[in-house]
C-alpha cells in the first residue's frame, strides 16, 4: 500500500504540473493587445545596437542597425524575411547615416562619404557637421554654417545657403525643407523654411534645466506642420521626460504654443511614464508615434513595453506592441502596420517586429516555434516563487499542529473511542482555516488573483484551497488506509505536506 500511495501522490503532482504547463503555454499565445501581434524575430544578428533606421523599397525594406563601431545593413522582403546585406566600419556613429539596398551615406572624420555596393566609396564633401537624406534629396551642413542641397542624381549643381547660427537639425518633407539653428549660449533655436532662401518661421527657447534629446518635424492632415521636442527635465537631483508639440505653418514670425503630451494605454487606461526614443511616422490618415515606456503592472510593478498611437491629440491613446518579460527599445514604424524594435538579450540587442495585419495576429495566436521552450522556462522560473510559500507555510502548519494534537489530547480524555477520527477531521478544518487566514491576512489576494490565470474572484481562491485540501486526502482513502492510533500521525503528516506540495504548484508560482 505504501507504493500505491507514493504512486498516486506522484501522479497528482505530475497532472497538476502538466496542467500548469498547459496554462503557461496558453499564456504565451496571448497578444500584447488586440491591435498587435506577438513578436517575430528577424535576422539573428546580435550587437550593442543603439539606433534603427528603415528605407522602404519596391519589394520590401532596407533596415540599418547602428552600434558604436559599425553599421549593419539588412535587406528584407515584404514578409520581413531578412538577410545581411553589408556592414560598414570606420564611420562616425554619433552622426547620421542612411542606407538603401545599394547605397550608403555616412560621415568619417568630418567627411561625407557615399559608398555603393559596386562602385566603392566617394567623398562628397569635407568639413561636414552632419546631413539628412531621403530617396531623392541630400542636405548636408558644414562647420562654417553652410547648408548644401543636392537633388538626385547628385551630379546636378548644388544649392548652397549660409545660416546665421550653427545648424542643429534639418528635415526634408516632400517639397519642403526645414532648418533649425541653435544659439548654444542662449539656448535659442530658430526654425526656418528653406526654399530659394532661408525664411524664419519662429524661435523657441530651452530652459537651463532642460536637455533637448531629439527633435522631429512632420506634416499634419490640414497641410500644416508640427514640431515635437523630446526633453529631459532635471530638477532636485532627479529627471523626467517631456514630449512637447507645437503646430505651425509657413508664415513668418509665428508664436506657436508648445503643449506637453500625455500618454495612456488604451486597454487599462493607465498612464505611461519614462517615454523613451519616440519616433513619428507620417501615416496616411494621421501621424503615428511609437516609443518605449514604463507602466505599472499590479503584479510586477513597473514594466517596460513598446507602444504605438495616433498623434491626433495632446493625450496619445496607445496600444501595447510587446508583452511583459523583456526589455525593448528603439522602435520604428516600417509602415503603418509593422513596428520593428530592439530586444535586450544579455548585454546585446536583437531585432524583432510586430504587425497589426490580421493574418499576422492570427498566426501569433497559435503556438509558434519556441513557445514550448519559453513556456517551460517561464514555469520553471515561476515555480521558484513557490519556495517563498513553502517557508511562509510553517506559520499555519505550526498553528495547525497545535490545534490538532491539542484536540487529540482532550478527546482522548473524554471520547477515546472516536478521538483519532475526530482529531483528524479537526486537523483538516484547522489546516484549511489557518492557511486561509494566513494567506488573506499576510498576502495581497488581488495581486494573486491577477496572476493566477484560471481564477478571477476571491471565492474562486477559497475553492482552490478547498480543492487542494480534498485532493491531499484522496490518495489515503483510495489505498484504503483507515484512521487509527497507528496511522494517525501518517494521516496528519501526509495531508499536511501533500497539501503544501499542491499549493506550492497551484498558488506558489503566482504569489508575487
Amino acid at each position: 500500500m505504501k507504493y500505491k500511495l507514493i504512486g498516486l501522490s506522484i501522479l497528482i503532482i505530475v497532472c497538476i504540473t502538466g496542467f500548469l504547463y498547459w496554462e503557461t503555454l496558453q499564456e504565451q499565445t496571448h497578444p500584447p493587445s488586440e491591435q498587435w501581434s506577438r513578436s517575430f524575430q528577424l535576422e539573428m544578428i546580435e550587437g550593442n545596437f543603439s539606433k534603427l533606421q528603415s528605407v522602404p523599397e519596391e519589394n520590401g525594406y532596407t533596415i540599418s542597425m547602428l552600434d558604436f563601431k559599425k553599421l549593419e545593413v539588412l535587406t528584407c522582403d515584404k514578409e520581413l524575411e531578412c538577410k545581411r546585406n553589408r556592414a560598414i566600419d570606420s564611420l562616425n556613429t554619433y552622426k547620421n547615416s542612411w542606407s538603401d539596398g545599394t547605397d550608403s551615406y555616412f560621415i568619417r572624420e568630418n567627411s561625407l562619404i557615399h559608398t555603393n555596393t559596386t562602385s566603392g566609396e566617394k567623398v562628397i564633401a569635407s568639413d561636414v557637421a552632419n546631413f539628412t537624406k531621403t530617396v531623392d534629396s541630400l542636405v548636408y551642413w558644414t562647420e562654417n554654417k553652410d547648408i548644401v542641397i543636392l537633388e538626385s542624381p547628385f551630379t546636378k549643381e548644388e544649392q548652397r545657403f549660409r545660416a546665421d547660427e550653427p545648424v542643429n537639425f534639418v528635415k526634408i518633407l516632400e517639397d519642403q525643407i526645414f532648418v533649425v539653428t541653435e544659439n548654444k549660449q542662449d539656448k535659442l533655436y530658430t526654425l526656418y523654411s528653406l526654399y530659394n532662401e532661408l525664411s524664419e518661421l519662429f524661435t523657441f527657447n530651452i530652459s537651463g534645466q532642460e536637455n533637448l534629446l531629439s527633435m522631429q518635424i512632420f506634416q499634419l492632415k490640414d497641410k500644416n506642420y508640427a514640431v515635437a521636442l523630446d526633453k529631459k527635465v532635471l530638477a532636485g537631483g532627479s529627471s523626467t521626460k517631456n514630449i512637447e508639440l507645437a503646430q505651425f505653418d509657413l508664415s513668418n514670425h509665428q508664436s506657436p504654443v508648445f503643449d506637453k503630451l500625455s500618454f495612456v494605454e488604451n486597454e487599462t487606461n493607465s498612464s505611461l511614464s519614462d517615454i523613451q526614443s519616440p519616433m513619428i511616422y507620417q501615416g496616411e490618415q494621421a501621424p503615428i508615434i511609437t516609443f518605449s515606456a514604463s507602466l505599472y503592472d499590479p503584479s510586477l510593478g513597473k514594466v517596460n513595453k513598446i507602444f504605438v498611437g495616433d498623434l491626433v491629440d495632446t493625450t496619445v491613446q496607445s496600444n501595447a506592441v510587446t508583452k511583459v518579460g523583456n526589455r525593448y527599445e528603439r522602435s520604428i514604424l516600417l509602415d503603418q502596420e509593422t513596428v520593428a524594435y530592439l530586444k535586450m538579450k544579455g548585454s546585446n540587442r536583437i531585432l524583432e517586429y510586430s504587425s497589426s495585419e490580421e493574418i499576422k495576429k492570427k498566426e501569433t495566436k497559435e503556438i509558434m516555434q519556441g513557445d514550448y521552450k519559453a513556456a517551460f522556462y517561464t514555469l520553471l522560473s515561476n515555480l521558484f516563487h513557490g519556495f517563498i510559500l513553502a517557508m511562509f507555510s510553517f506559520v499555519w502548519i505550526f498553528l495547525t499542529f497545535i490545534i490538532t494534537y491539542g484536540s487529540l489530547y482532550f478527546l482522548n480524555k473524554f471520547r477515546p473511542e472516536r478521538s483519532y477520527k475526530t482529531a483528524f477531521i479537526i486537523h483538516l478544518i484547522a489546516l484549511f482555516s489557518m492557511q486561509s487566514i494566513s494567506l488573506f491576512k499576510f498576502t495581497t489576494i488581488q495581486s494573486i488573483l491577477h496572476n493566477i490565470p484560471f481564477i478571477t474572484e476571491g471565492w474562486h481562491f477559497i475553492l482552490l484551497l478547498l480543492f487542494a485540501m480534498i485532493l491531499s486526502t484522496i490518495p489515503l482513502f483510495l489505498v484504503r488506509y483507515k484512521v487509527s492510533e497507528e496511522t494517525f500521525n501518517l494521516f496528519v503528516l501526509y495531508t499536511t505536506f501533500m497539501n503544501l506540495a499542491i499549493l506550492f504548484l497551484l498558488i506558489g508560482p503566482y504569489l508575487f
